[in-house]
């Protein structure tokens, strides 16, 4: 176990709340997935996936005020909070539904409220590093760390789901998560801040410590942010062009499992199985040790130039084992790029602007999705599959070399 977690009881108690509730989260989700398919229609995935990105969207320019107002620790342990008591009363009521039609809006309006919470609390978590712990390995670590119990939470979830819903059902499932979400935010509570590490608190934006309202500015836009770094905002392009083109390949494993391995859906789980390992993998080394070697931007653009070169063997791949060792090591190189490109954007900017920015990566993380899949979606009828692999593979890999070319990134340690 990490030293992080032994000796620091802020960090067990996150981590800890982190990783139980990201990982019945997921469960849930893929429950209501295969509700959603075998209940209704398959056509109503990409609806639920949508309503629920769209919360994301209204709120990405406000989650960062938000946080600045009321620091990230709160705002994590009030939206767990009500994600809940959400999950309780949508589980217990829905023990209680007699048509289709009141499940399926249930559903819609359960996941569109509970990411109305996700959009405040996905920033949120990604900045509260930097409120509880001053620069350095120890907060590097506790981001790769909670970077893995999301990952821990796309392993787990795939595995376990099927078991737990043939036990429980859909409704079991609800308040089971709701319950994990109360027992997060029941061990966030119990955090105790320092003033002097607080960074990115109400009490720092009030003057308590390094932020604009010591040299009288008032804080800044998000535009105002990004056009003052120009190394964030060439960041965070890079950051939004790798989403855009590794998210279709969740539609070519299927196509590979059927029509190049030709095998049956036990194929598809063990490639989704490579993938969560090796990003869950990537993500726990750093947890333990920081990478070695070269400047924070080179190590991820190797990393991101590793990740492409595998995408591009997968897309080559004629059978399972060679296609499940290339998504491996592409999941394996992603969870060391989250990690280190989370790590840059909680170090780089200026403390207080670390929300604004944080919510502008959730915004990358939660809407290149949907259109990435829908651009694959429109051009796959036209496009043979194979040749759309290994052109998303490519363009990943001239991705990471593009990372040399943003302005001022070679002054970055």
């Amino acid at each position: 176990m990490n030293a992080l977690i032994l000796g620091d009881r802020n960090a067990q108690r996150i981590f800890w709340g982190q990783l139980i509730s990201q990982s019945c989260d997921m469960v849930m989700s893929v429950g209501i997935l295969w509700v959603l398919t075998v209940q209704f229609s398959p056509r109503w995935i990409p609806w639920f996936i949508g309503i629920g990105a769209v919360p994301h969207l209204f709120l990405s320019t406000y989650s960062g005020k938000w946080i600045k107002k009321h620091g990230a620790l709160r705002t994590v342990t009030a939206a767990d909070a009500f994600r809940g008591l959400l999950f309780l009363a949508v589980g217990w009521g829905i023990l209680y539904v007699r048509t289709s039609f009141k499940l399926l809006m249930i559903l819609l309006a359960s996941t569109f409220v509970s990411n109305t919470a996700g959009a405040l609390f996905n920033p949120a978590i990604l900045s509260l590093p930097v409120e509880m712990m001053p620069p350095g390995l120890k907060r590097d670590k506790l981001t790769a760390l909670l970077d893995s119990c999301f990952s821990f939470g796309s392993v787990l979830g795939p595995l376990v789901s099927a078991l737990v819903y043939s036990a429980v059902g859909l409704g079991g499932l609800l308040i089971v998560n709701g319950i994990s979400y109360f027992f997060s935010a029941f061990l966030a509570s119990g955090v105790k801040l320092s003033k002097r590490i607080g960074e990115v608190t109400p009490e720092s934006l009030d003057g308590g410590g390094s932020s604009a309202s010591e040299s009288g500015s008032r804080p800044k836009s998000t535009l105002q942010v990004l056009k003052s770094e120009p190394v964030i905002f060439g960041m965070l392009g890079r950051f939004l062009l790798i989403n855009l083109f590794l998210a279709p390949i969740m539609v070519f494993m299927p196509w590979y499992v059927k029509n190049v391995y030709k095998i049956g859906i036990a194929g598809l789980a063990a490639l989704e199985v490579c993938i969560g390992l090796g990003t869950l993998a990537g993500s726990l080394l750093l947890s333990f040790t920081p990478f070695p070697g070269f400047s924070a931007w080179k190590k991820i653009m190797t990393s991101v130039c590793v990740a492409g070169l595998a995408y591009l063997a997968f897309s080559f791949s004629k059978g399972l084992v060679f296609g499940s060792l290339s998504v491996g090591i592409l999941g394996f190189c992603l969870g060391l790029v989250n990690v280190m490109i989370l790590t840059f954007f909680q170090n780089s900017p200026q403390p207080q602007d670390v929300p604004v920015i944080m919510g502008v990566v959730n915004l990358i993380g939660v809407a290149s999705l949907p259109i990435s899949m829908g651009i694959a979606g429109a051009v796959i009828e036209y496009v043979p599959v194979k040749s759309l692999a290994i052109s998303c593979a490519v363009i990943m890999i001239a991705v990471a070399v593009s990372f040399g070319f943003i302005p001022g990134i070679r002054r970055i340690a």
